[in-house]
């Protein structure tokens, strides 16, 4: 045994020599990585574009395991930038140390051999059970949403309705939402649905489970996760599902976050457990050796991040194992046995391509390199890198990061860990070179609403903030930036909701023939490659309704000007315009409506 442990301990500081080798931007999984899932497929990222012919020369790749020897592959080309995939024809077999190796064979487009470059990483111990991973799963939705008897659900009839308890020139759109109830039972149906400012419903569908995020994604198609075949399915304007989307390398798909991108891939999450011995007589690896655990067995649950491309190949995949330590949770019960210690439930894109996500057991959201998987900076919890500005308590077991249009980002603070408990919505300015989080805005009611759980912010085009509340009475709440509420709704019957959102919806576009006021929407999609609408309103200024000249400039990030997309006259009325960016590079873009004395400025991003 010490022979073998000596030996696996020498291939990892070999990896480790190896993984110097800088032409290798990314690989997964990490050289050194430990409990690998046994179907896991490799992924490999290189600094330049590679010849693909050079591919499939004889010794370009190699795997190995070491108890089953060579592993046959099929190589699978990407559409992200420079990556290959490896995906084995069978799964790997418990605790044996797989070696990747990538020979000189290997060419770039200019005929340059890439250095040879090997890596290892040891895969999962046990096989274990879909029962297992069950079981784990549905204990971590009830410790946040509570006990949810799925069984009693199709005993449930009609479904919840939406109470106005005030309403004030809310902002024009429909609000997307739906609904879990912890004890099921008359009018807690599951249900989707689409509801107007006066809670009327103008969409809603029955489903056999319950069903979490419904959503507008930047394509205008929906999206929703279906709790009882644990995929995100995608409907189109027609509310005819076409697609769904789904996590790979044998990982099950998590229900809080679904972000389809421009190119029609798509960010998920998943949550991956660990079982852990105790008593010794297996290595605590991973962040584990310092944590002193009370139970004999215990189940720790990680998370997992993927980006998969339009055929549901993992292109990018992060593990907390990798990065995280079990003692960065800050509440965590180590007694228990079942340590959930991350606790992932929000991906953002950032401006910049790289990803922010919300650990919510860490109080932490962490920025992540989308390129090389490597963190690039932690806001929040134990390993806090900014200096808070305005608000000396921060944030406590959030939700729903997100980059806002100003640059800013904002978040649900759940408030878990306040004294007393209480919840609000924020927003930080963030300075990534001084390190520091000042709270610009925040919207706590009077009096408190504490939801424990769940809930979502929205930051809307007029510059109002949509605040669901989640697990608690109030459902959603709208304000604007002084603090005035306009809109507020609950669900009846003890219905609750994991998000909501509030978007233009098609039954919104024909509310008003002639606008009354200038507008110029959020770019759509956004971020975009490479084409992307901009739709915006002239409003009726006189009588004649006479045409208003009207332009649209595009200014890159430093502020000079790269396209000019629309020069014409336009009489009152909705309109948009088509800007192709294709021989544009990646980036913050800026575009101008000026009409009459009227001008706004929005960013969008090109991500290619």
């Amino acid at each position: 045994m010490k022979f073998f442990a000596a030996f696996f301990y020498f291939l990892l500081f070999f990896s480790f020599l190896f993984a110097q080798n800088r032409e290798f931007v990314y690989v997964d999984p990490l050289p050194g990585a430990e409990d690998v899932n046994l179907q896991t497929s490799i992924i490999i990222s290189v600094a330049s574009t590679i010849n693909p012919q050079s591919l499939h020369s004889l010794n370009s790749f190699s795997v190995k395991g070491s108890k089953s020897g060579n592993c046959a592959f099929i190589l699978v080309g990407t559409t992200k930038d420079n990556v290959v995939l490896l995906k084995p024809l069978k799964n790997f077999e418990t605790s044996e140390v797989v070696t990747v190796t990538c020979g000189s064979s290997i060419k770039y487009l200019n005929g340059d051999k890439i250095q040879p470059y090997s890596f290892t990483f040891r895969v999962k111990a046990s096989k274990e059970t879909n029962v297992n991973e069950s079981l784990i799963y549905k204990s971590i939705i009830e410790k946040e949403f509570g006990t949810v008897p799925i069984n009693s659900i199709l005993n449930a009839s009609g479904g919840p309705l939406l109470n106005v308890v005030q309403s004030s020139y809310p902002s024009a759109g429909k609000i997307f939402i739906s609904n879990f109830a912890i004890n099921p039972g008359p009018g807690k149906t599951p249900m989707l649905i689409i509801a107007d400012n006066k809670g009327n419903f103008i969409f809603q569908k029955e489903m056999t489970d319950y069903c979490y995020d419904f959503n507008v994604q930047p394509n205008g198609h929906l999206t929703y996760f279906h709790n009882g075949f644990k995929k995100f399915y995608e409907m189109d304007e027609n509310y005819t599902v076409i697609d769904s989307f789904y996590t790979g390398n044998g990982y099950a798909t998590d229900l809080h976050e679904l972000r389809l991108l421009p190119n029609r891939h798509a960010l998920l999450m998943s949550y991956d457990t660990k079982f852990i011995d105790s008593s010794g007589s297996r290595p605590k690896s991973g962040g584990f050796p310092n944590t002193q655990f009370k139970t004999a067995s215990v189940a720790v649950v990680g998370l997992i991040i993927q980006e998969i491309d339009e055929n549901k190949n993992v292109v990018f995949q992060w593990r907390s194992w990798d990065h995280f330590k079990i003692s960065d949770a800050t509440h965590e019960d180590m007694g228990a046995s079942v340590i959930d210690y991350v606790h992932g439930n929000a991906i953002e894109l950032d401006h910049d391509g790289h990803l922010m996500i919300s650990s919510r057991h860490m109080d932490e959201i962490t920025k992540i390199n989308r390129q090389t998987g490597n963190i690039i900076w932690r806001l929040g919890g134990k390993n806090n890198d900014f200096t808070f500005i305005n608000d000396p308590d921060g944030f406590s077991h959030q939700h729903a990061i997100r980059r806002i249009e100003n640059g800013n980002i904002t978040l649900y603070d759940n408030g878990n860990f306040h004294n007393p408990p209480y919840s609000r919505a924020v927003e930080y300015k963030l300075d990534e070179i001084n390190m520091t989080a000042t709270l610009v805005w925040q919207y706590r009611n009077n009096p408190d609403v504490y939801g424990r759980a769940t809930g979502y912010v929205q930051r809307l085009d007029n510059g109002n903030t949509l605040i669901c509340w989640g697990l608690t009475p109030s459902t959603l709440t709208e304000v604007r930036y002084d603090g005035t509420k306009v809109l507020e709704m609950n669900f009846s019957e003890s219905n609750f909701a994991y998000r909501s959102y509030k978007y233009l919806w098609k039954e919104t576009l024909g509310d008003e023939i002639l606008p009354s006021y200038y507008s110029v929407m959020q770019n759509y999609p956004n971020p975009f490659n490479p084409q992307t609408t901009i739709k915006f309103k002239i409003p009726q200024t006189n009588a004649n309704n006479t045409p208003v000249k009207t332009l649209i400039t595009i200014y890159d990030i430093l502020g000079s000007k790269v396209a000019e997309i629309l020069n014409d006259n336009f009489v009152p009325g909705t309109y948009e315009v088509n800007w192709n960016a294709s021989g544009f590079p990646s980036g913050v873009y800026y575009y101008r409506l000026e009409s009459g004395s009227f001008t706004e400025t929005k960013k969008m991003v090109l991500i290619k």
